[in-house]
């Protein structure tokens, strides 16, 4: 279970990769900075919704514990590429990368790691409705 919700995290994290992309290449000119990452925080949630909804069932958590375990694993992978880029690709100082994940400054990324942690609990619910 672990090594598959690993392969679903690297996954996302290309998902990621492209939803950022076309956040900064296309959104950014059409509809300026802020709005443009109001429209990438829907877009790269849905991504990652979307992901875990397909995924899910081929990982095989059993229980709540385990899709916790899952969404913690994600988002430690997440929070670790997100910090490696912003540092080392980008060189981006610590103080605005901490102002990425505050939500008070306009930044919904620390949002959306949350949301990202609760996924598989979320996706796991609806997924065992009848």
């Amino acid at each position: 279970m672990v090594v598959k919700a690993l392969i679903v995290a690297f996954l996302m994290a290309f998902g990621e990769v492209v939803n950022g992309n076309i956040r900064v290449r296309i959104l950014h000119a059409k509809f300026g900075k802020e709005r443009a990452k109001r429209l990438s925080f829907v877009s790269g949630l849905s991504i990652i919704y979307l992901i875990c909804w397909f995924t899910l069932p081929w990982v095989a958590p059993k229980s709540y514990e385990d899709c916790l375990m899952i969404g913690a694993l994600w988002f430690f992978v997440m929070l670790c590429l997100d910090i490696y880029f912003a540092r080392y690709i980008f060189r981006l100082g610590w103080s605005k990368i901490a102002d990425d994940f505050n939500p008070a400054k306009g930044n919904l990324l620390g949002v959306g790691m949350v949301l990202l942690l609760l996924a598989p609990v979320v996706v796991f619910t609806l997924q065992s409705q009848p």
